[in-house]
Parts: structure tokens; sequence; C-alpha cells
């Protein structure tokens, strides 16, 4: 995370000496840059912070205006490269001496045409490399030549540049590995007629001044960031002075700020911020010093309360240190304290977290509460690549979760709490209509997550309709509610074996016999299609270190094992026992 004050061009830019050939281990990313101007100043400042953010860039650079003679020569450099992440950095300058080279008689074809190429560069890309393509819109230009009545002319520059955003846009929606770098919010953040250089540009033809270089490249590597899973999941807030004005241990219900008067208009904003946080699918929680029942009082009575408790998945409430509470919450979740951010309005709990748990993001608030949004906004610690229903829901997913964990406590018997979940589960092969949250928990899960192999959509598909790959999904549901989907198994057919190339499983079901049930499906359905012989493989991460004996729990015997721990197990369907669950199927 960086704020304004650290994305300063010249200070990066001193640091690039630090990272040349130093990867010290860590991950490397490889990323094409693909230009119609000069990207070499981006590049520099592009790897310094990916640098500082863990990870070791890699990147090709194309000569200057080549992305076509890249893209469709098939021995080009890029394919050599073999990228994870296509990077089209198009600048709007250059499409507008296009626009305005082109005839008049054909200016109103001018958007088609270029969406048309776009999509061909796009396709070309994504059925050679099957890689990410990360492709920025348009600011839109300053030029009005018809002044404000200029929206209203169809040919006029402002409104096809409008036009082939909105066709950027939808045509991104109908190929998931498309991802959008948003350069007209930041031109229009930062202010157009600071982005806006015609001087720059004629004399070393970069897409802005070198100023906002780094804003660009902290929006290219939030996007990887997000599609290499490290997304930020759930958003830890303190009360007093963050959620209201006032202390409400000392000054009651009556009298905390909150509300559309004075300064409680700012944290009624802030709340509401939160709440369509919430909605996409950002767990909330809190995380307070204080008696419960004072601290949960304005939530359940207060009438200007934009926050419900029900809004809150876990609420925590008492005098224990910040520090124990966090990582209660994290337990609760079953969420890694990586994918937590923390607010609070206190230097001294902020610096304290950020010493305990380094892993957790805690920005430094502003004093005003009128700039909490702003700032936040700015900061874009929830960058995603996906958007589903099952976002929607993640809230009550995590709420229902609490509930069975606080009915738990009144079991002294593991079986007899599972037995009074009432727990159903479908086992089913996967359909396209399932495969915007298959996709999803491909990319985002970690711990569960036996070969953590990252599938996109089309790759799915493309293994829907091959005879040799069998893929799977399971759905739980209990007397609390709906859990979705949980689970994925994907497996291929290798000669007689039957090859488990990906397992994974939701961390919300843990310790539920999720995993018991799955196997005893698909040992049964790899019999039912012939198969004596299954064999399931473990690579190793950082992450899941949990499932790196799984394979013995589940009755496989060791066949392989490998100097980077990786290993293979191997089962005989025929000899396979059931395991007993307190899941029933659908």
């Amino acid at each position: 995370m960086f704020d304004e004050k650290e994305l300063n061009y010249f200070t990066l830019r001193k640091q690039i000496k630090e990272i040349v050939n130093n990867k010290s281990g860590l991950k490397e990313i490889r990323l094409a840059i693909l230009g119609d101007n000069n990207t070499n100043y981006f590049t520099e400042i592009l790897k310094v912070i990916f640098y500082k953010l863990g990870f070791y860039l890699e990147v090709f650079e194309s000569h200057y205006d080549t992305i076509s003679q890249q893209v469709l020569d098939e021995n080009s450099d890029l394919y050599k490269f073999r990228p994870r992440y296509v990077l089209l950095y198009t600048a709007s300058n250059y499409l507008k001496k296009k626009l305005l080279d082109t005839e008049e008689k054909e200016r109103s074809t001018f958007a088609v045409k270029y969406i048309e190429f776009l999509i061909s560069i796009w396709d070309k890309i994504n059925n050679s490399l099957q890689c990410y393509i990360i492709q920025n819109n348009f600011e839109i230009p300053l030029e009005r030549y018809f002044g404000n009545y200029s929206l209203k002319v169809q040919d006029s520059v402002s409104n096809i540049f409008l036009g082939i955003n909105r066709s950027i846009i939808e045509s991104s929606i109908k190929r998931n590995k498309i991802l959008i770098n948003d350069i007209e919010y930041l031109s229009s953040y930062h202010g157009k007629k600071y982005w806006d250089d015609d001087k720059l540009w004629i004399s070393a033809k970069t897409i802005c001044p070198m100023e906002f270089l780094p804003s660009i490249a902290m929006n290219i590597a939030q996007i990887v960031m997000s599609c290499e899973g490290k997304s930020k999941k759930c958003l830890i807030l303190d009360l007093d002075n963050t959620l209201w004005g006032g202390v409400i241990g000392d000054d009651g219900i009556e009298k905390i700020e909150i509300g559309n008067l004075g300064i409680g208009e700012a944290f009624s904003t802030f709340q509401r911020y939160l709440k369509e946080l919430k909605k996409r699918g950002i767990i909330l929680a809190i995380c307070s010093r204080n008696e419960f029942e004072i601290a949960v009082e304005p939530f359940r009575k207060h009438p200007d309360m934009v926050l419900r408790e029900d809004d809150i998945a876990v609420f925590v409430a008492n005098w224990e240190s910040k520090a124990k509470n966090i990582e209660y919450i994290s337990n609760v979740l079953n969420i890694g304290i990586d994918s937590i951010v923390f607010i609070d309005d206190s230097v001294f709990e902020r610096n304290l977290i950020k010493h305990i748990y380094p892993e957790i993001l805690v920005p430094d608030m502003p004093e005003d509460p009128a700039e909490f949004v702003k700032h936040l906004n700015q900061l874009n610690l929830f960058e995603t690549i996906s958007y589903t229903d099952e976002d929607k829901k993640r809230a009550i997913y995590y709420r229902d979760d609490r509930l069975r964990n606080e009915e738990k406590k009144y079991f002294t018997n593991i079986d007899d709490y599972l037995k009074s979940l009432t727990m159903v589960a479908e086992f089913k092969r996967i359909e396209e209509v399932t495969l915007p949250r298959i996709s999803q928990l491909i990319q985002r899960t970690n711990q569960f997550n036996l070969t953590t192999k990252r599938y996109s959509e089309k790759e799915l598909v493309d293994m829907l309709y091959n005879e040799n790959m069998y893929s799977l999904y399971v759905t739980l549901k209990d007397k609390f509610g709906d859990n979705g989907i949980v689970a994925v198994l994907i497996a291929k057919r290798e000669k007689e074996i039957l090859v488990i190339d990906t397992w994974l499983m939701s961390c919300r079901v843990f310790s539920r016999g999720v995993e018991y049930f799955t196997m005893n499906e698909f040992v049964k359905f790899a019999r039912d299609k012939g198969f004596r012989i299954m064999e399931g493989v473990y690579i190793p991460t950082k992450k899941n270190k949990i499932v790196s004996n799984l394979y013995k729990g589940m009755q496989f015997t060791l066949s392989e094992s490998k100097a980077d721990g990786s290993a293979i197990w191997r089962l005989d369907t025929l000899e396979f026992n059931n395991f007993p669950v307190f899941i029933n199927k659908l």
C-alpha cells in the first residue's frame, strides 16, 4: 500500500538500481508491455512498485508503436517471452491524432473499427498465450470544438472517445481475462488540465506527465495482485471517532455524532461507503475496547446509523488487546491475517497492529472524518477481478458461520454438533452457469488447495468439452443457511489412471467433513467411469501446508516424493472405504 506521498516519480526512480537482477527469493511476475507511446519511463517505475510489494517483475517491453507486429507475428519476441500478463498501454493522444486525421465521412465508423481492432488483438493474444490482458480505457480529450454542445454532436471527439470507452467495457465483460486499467478515472482524479500535456507528448511521447506514472503503475500492480490471490477480504473497524463522533461509553447513545447535522454527516457518509463495500462482498468486523452491550447499542437503536448489527460478520467489544481480538476475528472467519485491513482513529492502536501483524494492512487515517472516504478510495484497498452473486451473499455466509460457532459452544461432542447442523450437499458436474464462481474460487483459494493451479473461465469452458477431463463442484447447505459452491475438483484421464489435477475448498467450511463427503462421492464417480487407480498430486506453497498430508488421511499411499516437497499419492478405488459423514447428498 502506498499513499500519494510515497508515489513520487523521482523518489521511486532513484530506487531502480536496488532491484536490477535482485530477485532475492521474490516471486517472479512475467509481464509484457505493448504500447503506442514511449513506455521506458513507465516500465522503470512499474518494476520498483512491484519490488516494494514483494515481487520481481520480469518485463518484455516492445519497441515504440509495434502492437500489431508483436501480436500478429507468432514468431515475435512477445510469444517467445511467454508472459502471464500483457499490458496494452495505449495513449489518448495517439488515438486522438488518428481520429483527427480520419476523413469526415468515415468518423461515424471510427469507434467501431477501433474496437474491432482491439478485440482482434485481445483474441489473438488470448488464443496464443491464454494470459491476462490489461487494457486501459482513455481519458476524454479536453478539446471541445463545439463547447458544451459537443456532447450533443454524435461524431464529436468527446462522444467518439466516450463510445470507445463504453465499448471497451462491454467487450471486456464478455472476456473474463480482459482487465481494465481505468486511465479515465486517474486523469480525472489528478486533474485533466495537468494530465493532458501536449508539450510533453510532442517531445517525449509519454502517456502523461512523469509525476502521474506511479499512479498508473500502482493501478497495474493492484490488478495483478488481485489476479495473484492477494486481495483483501475483511475490513476490521474501531467504533469511537471512526464510525461515529464521540465516545459511546462516556457520551452515551444520545450524544454521539452521527446523522445529517455537522460532523455527524461525515461519519454517516463513511458508513454508507462501508455499506457499499459490504454489498460487494467485503466482510465487515468490529474490534472495540468497550463493553459489548454499550458498543452494540447504536447499531440496534440509533435511528441515524447506516450500518446495523446484521451488517457486521463478527462484533467483538471487550477489554482485551486489539491484537488478541483481531487474531480471534481471523480465526472465527477462518481467513488469513494477510487478508485483513484494520481501521482505527488511534495512532497507538494502528502502530501496535502494524508491529505485531505486519501482514495486516493498516492505513493511516486523516484526522478529519470528512476525508475518510476520499483517502480510502485513493488507496484502492479492495481491487478485484470478478464480481459474482456469491460475493453479494458473502456477508451473510460469514454471519451464518458466526452463528454456527456460537452454537458449537453448547456441544461437548463434535459429532453431535455436526449432526445438529442437518447439512445437505450437491456433488455435480460443472456447468457454464457456475463458471464465474468456480473461476473465482480457483483464483482466490490458497489454503485448502492441493496444487494451486489458476484456470480462467475460458480454460474451464474448454475442460467442460474435453472428454478426458472431469470437472466437479460441491455445494453445502445447513439449518443456518446456504454456503453456495464450496469445493471444486478437476481430474483428467491419463491412460487408465484418473489424476486429480485440482482440488480446493473454501476455508469457510473447514472442519465440517466436506472433504470426506467429496472423496466419498468422487471415488464412486471414478468407479462408475471405470477407473480403478486414482492419483492425487500435492504441490507445496507458502499457504497450503494444511493439506500437505491430506491424501494420506484419504486412504492414499505415497507413490513419489520430491525434494521441493511435492508428492504423488495413489489410491485403489476398489479398496476404498467410505468415510462416515454427517452430510446428506441432495
